[in-house]
């Protein structure tokens, strides 16, 4: 069978090949065996097969992507807000002071604080030295703060925590 290719039909066919496959032997390295390889010999398409395919222009393609749903902000419990403002009281300077990175470190401690204080009011019995500890250990993220100052601010929070706390149940 000679090698050629058959034209590619309109109907976007796959040629056909008429040549069978070449075997050659070539000669082992070691000597003990020689290895078939095979190779295909393939002739180029003539340039006029080809511009009789090049006039079917492919269509084009749309693809619709997906809208990007927002995602919901969760909603702070009132409660836990008002805490956390409670414990924001006056830091507002010692805050602007702190470096980019410990200001995320430091929200996110005092935002801990706050959930575990939330939970502390709202048992029975309420255990302010458990509360004033845990103000003073996220008080103290703060570098060069003076310890007598530390006491005092948390002392003052857990009072306002215990008013708050009255006042709700005032409410109820």
């Amino acid at each position: 069978m000679p090698t050629t290719i058959q034209d590619a039909s309109p109907e976007g066919k796959l040629p056909q090949f008429e040549k069978p496959i070449e075997e050659k032997e070539l000669p082992a390295d070691d000597g003990t065996e020689a290895e078939a390889s095979v190779e295909q010999a393939v002739e180029k398409p003539k340039p006029e097969a080809a511009a009789e395919t090049a006039g079917a222009t492919p269509a084009p393609v749309t693809v619709t992507l997906p809208k990007a749903v927002p995602t919901p902000v969760p909603v702070k419990d009132p409660e836990l807000v008002e805490i956390e403002t409670i414990l924001s009281e006056g830091l507002e300077s010692l805050y602007k002071e702190l470096p980019d990175n410990r200001k995320a470190e430091f929200r996110q401690k005092g935002e801990e604080t706050a959930g575990a204080i939330r939970v502390l009011l709202s048992s029975a019995k309420v255990k302010v030295t458990k509360i004033v500890a845990l103000i003073v250990k996220w008080l103290k993220m703060i570098p060069g703060v003076n310890k007598f100052f530390l006491e005092q601010e948390s002392k003052i929070k857990a009072d306002r925590l215990l008013e708050f706390k009255k006042d709700k149940e005032e409410k109820r």
